[in-house]
């Protein structure tokens, strides 16, 4: 490298490096002025500036750009050495020695403390120490207002903590879990919330020097009895996510108190005498059905013919143990709606990993499994936990079939998403209802009303593919079988054609039979539409198609309608329904925002006031909704700024976590609600998105 190449590239890298400094410097200024708001925003500042000015002014490119407009004599020789020095230009030996001569000439004439100056920091700097100083003097001035406010409340904190400590009531829970889960019971003591699996016991040992102790779980109120220990105890059930409330004899009552929230009565006696609070959320997991899988064949299969032999392999999964797997089918044998069904098991081989994890297998020929050409085997695997009652779960269903055409005719059929999927015929229908008829005494009456609308469904869905494969409906029979030459002379009427026309009716019967939840007439009208259908396929009967014939309009008819009783319309926006949820969780906010905002001389007047207030108000949060985290995270917190009786920065910390929480709830359900829209007319809605789209394209 010559002397020239020397002077120019050690100039160059200066530049970068002078240039680069100066940009992380100017990001971690204005990085500080952030940082006095809060550290995340201080970074997020810092890193997003020197992201933003290295791109701009500290790339190799940029400095430069910066040397040529500090020299405009050079006329681009600083980017030319920077190419020929990357081999990006290639040129003559005496070429390259005279330009770095001219950029070594002019490069000695550089003063980078001019063209990258030090004085762009400067506002920045500056800024950053106002703000600063600003910081400093809040944090000065609200010690001491801290200060003077905790002699004034020295007296309030004193009463506070002596009449509703939390000390004065101590909240064990055992949690017992069901005995199929295997799992011991645990105890906890004055907890944040209780964790359970579904169907656990709970039994809830209190201790308290008040006379009189009552547990509320889920709005239902009981008294404790006291043990022989003297502490009270009692015992509930977790069904379900809710909370526990644990209240002292002499807990005052409070009222609302506008934007201030909750305050406790006017009595000054009751807030005397105030018992202990305790709100306890309760967060119930339930236990979840086994995860079953058919492993093998895991699809599909179509024979010509044969007699192969197939392997199946399903595996199940629980998350506390397992009681059964099984392999169930449904044999359809038929066509048209003389489908026959017959459901049956094939015995696995269970090979457990434990009682968690099962593997069954079995192995059959289509001999072993009676199958004959147009046969449809339907299978799939089905597990059991180990809880009481019906805790099954089954896979994805797959069907074998025997075909000579190689074609599979299984997807042809109607498949539902419920949990039997078999071939929809009006004749498993009828299969269906049986079953839901014989399991009627034994199922609530809310399971038994849907059970029998899922029915009624499909029963609409045979219904309409029957009328869509027929064509419609004839408007005339006697004219069209008039017309027709293949009836027997004489016969104005179609038997076919009446058998179809009573099974469709008898398919409306057995509808709103099922709509009601009668599923035993529902039943007689399935069975009266199945003999219909069978009476109207057999071979002596013709089924009239309906054929459709092309109107023409009268345009003279056109606009000579009266006009005498035309009248205007109005339309209204549709209400938008209340959001009562929405309405709770503002109600929250105001509550806590009055905590926030509690007057100096309060607690003083009167003792106990905050931590009553504070402790009611996270009652009403997780009543709002249990099963919400961020709920409950308020509550907690909550509870916490009721206990930090001798903690004023503590209690703020823990009422400013709470209204955070509770805010993002808030801004949830307000996003979540329902709003109106415009006020078009459905039946224009079409139009008018057709009008606003051929305007933008204009």
């Amino acid at each position: 490298m010559s002397p020239e190449e020397r002077i120019v590239t050690d100039v160059m890298a200066r530049a970068v490096r002078r240039s680069r400094l100066l940009v992380v410097a100017e990001a971690l200024a204005w990085g500080a002025v952030a940082a006095a708001i809060t550290t995340a925003a201080g970074a997020l500042i810092a890193g997003a500036v020197a992201v933003w000015r290295w791109r701009a002014v500290a790339s190799r490119a940029a400095v430069l750009r910066a040397l040529e407009r500090a020299h405009p004599e050079a006329r681009n020789l600083f980017v030319t050495v920077d190419e020929l020095s990357d081999d990006r230009l290639i040129v003559k030996p005496v070429i390259r020695h005279r330009v770095f001569a001219d950029a070594a000439a002019t490069a000695r004439r550089l003063d980078l403390r001019t063209v990258f100056p030090i004085a762009r920091l400067v506002p920045v700097a500056f800024l950053a120490c106002v703000a600063w100083l600003l910081v400093q003097s809040v944090e000065v001035w609200r010690g001491a207002l801290s200060r003077v406010g905790s002699v004034a409340l020295t007296r309030s904190q004193a009463l506070d903590s002596s009449t509703s400590s939390p000390a004065r009531m101590r909240v064990r829970v055992a949690v017992q879990p069901p005995a199929y889960t295997g799992l011991e019971t645990r105890t906890v003591v004055d907890p944040q919330q209780v964790e359970a699996v579904e169907g656990s016991a709970l039994i809830v040992t209190v201790e308290s020097p008040d006379g009189r102790v009552t547990m509320e779980h889920d709005g239902i109120a009981h008294a404790l009895a006291r043990d022989p220990g003297g502490a009270f105890a009692g015992r509930v059930q977790a069904t379900k996510t809710g909370y526990l409330l644990v209240t002292s004899d002499n807990a005052p009552g409070l009222q609302a108190d506008g934007a201030r929230g909750f305050r406790p009565s006017g009595n000054p006696a009751a807030n005397r005498d105030a018992g202990a609070r305790r709100m306890i959320p309760l967060v119930v997991s339930p236990d979840a059905l086994p995860a079953v899988r058919v492993i093998a064949p895991g699809r599909d299969l179509v024979y010509a013919g044969g007699n192969p032999r197939i392997a199946f392999e399903a595996r199940a999964t629980d998350d506390f143990g397992l009681r059964s797997l099984t392999l169930r089918y449904t044999k359809v044998s038929g066509s048209g709606e003389q489908f026959k069904f017959a459901e049956g098991e094939i015995p696995l081989t269970v090979a457990s990993a434990g009682a968690r994890e099962w593997t069954g297998h079995a192995s059959r020929s289509l001999a072993d499994l009676r199958l004959k050409d147009g046969d449809i085997f339907v299978y799939r695997a089905v597990a059991a936990d180990a809880r009481p009652g019906d805790g099954s779960a089954s896979s994805d269903a797959f069907f074998i079939e025997i075909s000579k055409l190689g074609g599979a005719a299984g997807d042809a059929f109607t498949l539902p998403e419920e949990e039997t999927r078999y071939a929809l015929s009006q004749q498993m229908l009828i299969i269906r209802t049986e079953r839901l008829h014989q399991r009627r005494a034994s199922t609530t009456q809310g399971d038994l009303a849907e059970a029998a609308l899922n029915l009624a469904v499909e029963q609409r869905m045979i219904r309409a593919e029957l009328v869509f494969m027929l064509g419609g409906e004839v408007e005339s029979e006697e004219v069209e079988a008039a017309q027709s030459t293949e009836l027997q002379e004489g016969r104005l009427q179609n038997r076919g054609q009446r058998d179809l026309r009573a099974a469709t009716i008898a398919m409306s019967q057995a509808e709103k039979q099922l709509t009601a939840a009668n599923t035993g007439e529902a039943l007689t009208a399935e069975r009266a539409a199945v003999a219909a259908l069978q009476r109207a396929f057999s071979r002596d009967r013709y089924i009239l198609r309906a054929l459709a014939t092309r109107s023409r309009l009268d345009l003279a008819r056109r606009l000579t309608g009266s006009l005498s009783e035309a009248t205007g319309s109005r339309r209204y926006p549709p209400l938008v329904p209340a959001n009562r949820r929405a309405a709770l969780l503002q109600d929250l906010l105001s509550g806590i925002a009055g905590l926030l905002h509690v007057a100096p001389d309060e607690p003083a007047r009167r003792p106990g006031a905050f931590r009553q207030r504070a402790l009611v108000i996270a009652e009403e949060a997780v009543r709002i909704e249990p099963a919400a985290p961020l709920l409950r995270q308020a509550a907690a917190e909550l509870q916490r700024a009721a206990g930090a009786a001798d903690d004023p920065a503590g209690r703020s910390r823990a009422l400013t976590a709470a209204a955070t929480s509770a805010s993002y709830e808030a801004r949830r359900a307000h996003a979540d609600a329902a709003l109106a829209s415009p006020a078009i007319v459905p039946a224009l809605s079409g139009a008018f998105a057709d009008a606003l789209a051929s305007g933008r394209r204009r």
